[in-house]
């Protein structure tokens, strides 16, 4: 690269113009670039300077007039499409339509500063999302940025420069075990009854639980293995792999389970016949009656109003998985076998998210250091 300055004058006074002479294109057509400096020659030349060092070292940023928006379809397209499940990709095509876009997504991508994020966080607080979403919003924006860095679009990531709003420490909603019996109890002659049953007994997440099938139980070994996930995308319906390699695993399943799944079977079979070419066989085990898959959003409102119709208190279907981890915590099962039932990476996660005690572990364990220790100290002293 080379270049020169010429002065340049008009109504606002004079200014310097740095034309940098870049070559040829590989069509043959060369290529410049302007740059106009209002101040003094010595700064022009300083700036002609700075960009022929940048481009000799390799870290010269060509101009553009991408905006932001422009950037996170790119990255869309190039990075997440390729790689990412249909579910994650929705979700971030849904958090950038709705949270980043529509603030900063018409910003000149190389104009766009960390005080213009840091103000858009701070509208989305006052319009009252919460913490997590916002860090989400954070973690999407970030990403998408990383790729324009990488790609040499920007000098550097401005993401990195922001703080997310902080974030309380999760602790998930369960039931207690008179409450999850209550639920069963309820549950019981329902077309809730197994769902509630592998979801509760299993702690299965609801893709899961809503893409198993009867070939995944071994009914001689007694196991159930988990190697598929249903995924929702508006009206289609999609049976993907595990998001990590942890999701595919077999789990132990009780003898009392086992009967209520032999059952369901026959009943299943029944109603099959009943039905006869109305019925649609995909081998699912919780199903609609007419043997189609649940769509994940309705099963989880159907779930909402089995709780409100039985006046059981409403938690998500989803912390029923949380109510079986508690629960296997309040049982004394290890943590590693949890965490593999769970279907967890590694047992830190586990630990960090159930870490917290019900109130009648606290007095397991008082009274459990009572007896241990302080009531033998005071028989001593005697």
């Amino acid at each position: 690269m080379t270049g020169h300055i010429r002065k340049r004058s008009g109504k606002s006074g004079a200014s310097w113009q740095i034309t940098l002479d870049k070559g040829v294109d590989t069509q043959g057509k060369r290529q410049r670039e302007y740059i106009t400096v209002n101040g003094t020659k010595k700064e022009a030349q300083a700036t002609l300077t700075e960009k022929i060092s940048q481009f000799n070292r390799g870290t010269y940023i060509e101009p553009s007039q991408l905006t932001v928006e422009d950037c996170i379809h790119q990255w869309m397209k190039v990075y997440a499409v390729p790689r990412l499940a249909p579910s994650t990709i929705n979700g971030y095509k849904v958090n950038f339509e709705k949270h980043t876009i529509p603030y900063i997504g018409n910003v000149k991508l190389q104009q766009l500063t960390p005080v213009q994020i840091q103000d858009m966080f701070t509208l989305l607080a006052d319009k009252g999302l919460k913490p997590r979403t916002i860090k989400y919003v954070h973690t999407t924006l970030r990403e998408a940025l990383q790729y324009a860095y990488k790609m040499r679009m920007v000098p550097q990531n401005v993401a990195d420069f922001v703080s997310p709003p902080k974030q309380e420490k999760f602790k998930a909603s369960v039931y207690t075990e008179e409450e999850a019996i209550q639920l069963l109890q309820h549950a019981s002659g329902t077309d809730m009854d197994i769902p509630l049953h592998l979801a509760l007994g299993l702690g299965l997440r609801r893709g899961e639980l809503l893409a198993l099938y009867w070939k995944d139980i071994d009914f001689q070994n007694k196991i159930v293995t988990i190697c598929r996930n249903l995924v929702c995308i508006n009206k289609e319906f999609r049976f993907d792999n595990p998001k990590t390699e942890s999701g595919n695993r077999t789990i132990l399943l009780s003898q009392s389970l086992l009967e209520k799944l032999k059952k369901h079977k026959i009943a299943q079979a029944e109603n099959q016949l009943f039905l006869g070419q109305e019925y649609e066989n995909n081998d699912l085990i919780c199903c609609r009656p007419d043997g189609k898959p649940y769509h994940t959003g309705s099963f989880s409102h159907k779930f909402s109003q089995f709780l409100k119709k039985n006046g059981l208190r409403h938690i998500r279907l989803h912390d029923l998985r949380h109510t079986n981890a508690t629960l296997m915590m309040k049982y004394g099962v290890h943590a590693k076998i949890a965490s593999e039932r769970l279907g967890h990476s590694n047992i830190a996660i586990t630990l960090d998210t159930y870490s917290h005690v019900s109130p009648e572990m606290q007095t397991d364990a008082t009274n459990k250091l009572e007896s241990g220790i302080f009531d033998k100290l005071d028989q001593k002293i005697v």
